[in-house]
């Protein structure tokens, strides 16, 4: 099976048209035609002798209409040529509009863009300002609770103090008392 499908593989042809350009496709159609007017020259039929003035005659109206069509030819050409610049500068007037539209959606994108950057500074700016306001708030009862630990132990010790106080005096005024009698 593998060795059909292998054999088939290299037994196609490839069928490759070469991609021919409309300018590559204009030039051969031109050089086909020179080539068949050269290869086929126009027969006449001969004619007989005329005149020298009649002669003169033609050739000059021929001249003259070769004239006139080079004319015709030229404001032809002027027209097609205001006709493409008038398309031209339409389709330029279009691109323009184009890349105008264009460059404000992206405008309007990176203003958006910073908007949402700056919303999103804003927003973490606040939480870091309750995230610090909470540590300090945090702190500021830490140290009330240490303060207060601290006084209530100062307490302790001074009520310790008074008792010792109070008890060394009771003690030598009952050695009075008693040295007394």
């Amino acid at each position: 099976m593998a060795e059909e499908v292998l054999t088939n593989e290299i037994d196609q042809e490839v069928n490759a048209n070469p991609v021919i350009s409309t300018d590559e496709n204009e030039q051969n159609t031109a050089q086909n035609q020179e080539t068949e007017s050269v290869a086929t020259p126009e027969s006449k039929p001969k004619t007989r002798r005329t005149p020298k003035k009649t002669v003169e005659k033609e050739a000059v109206v021929v001249e003259e209409v070769k004239e006139e069509e080079k004319t015709e030819e030229v404001s032809e050409e002027t027209v097609s040529s205001e006709e493409v610049t008038e398309e031209g500068k339409e389709d330029k007037s279009k691109n323009d509009k184009k890349k105008k539209k264009m460059k404000e959606k992206v405008k309007k994108q990176l203003a958006e863009k910073k908007e949402k950057l700056k919303k999103k500074k804003a927003v973490a700016k606040r939480k870091e300002k309750a995230k610090d306001a909470k540590k300090e708030k945090a702190k500021k009862a830490k140290l009330k609770a240490k303060a207060k630990k601290k006084a209530k132990a100062k307490k302790a010790k001074d009520k310790a103090k008074a008792k010792k106080i109070a008890k060394k005096k009771a003690k030598r005024t009952k050695a009075k008392k008693n040295k007394k009698k």
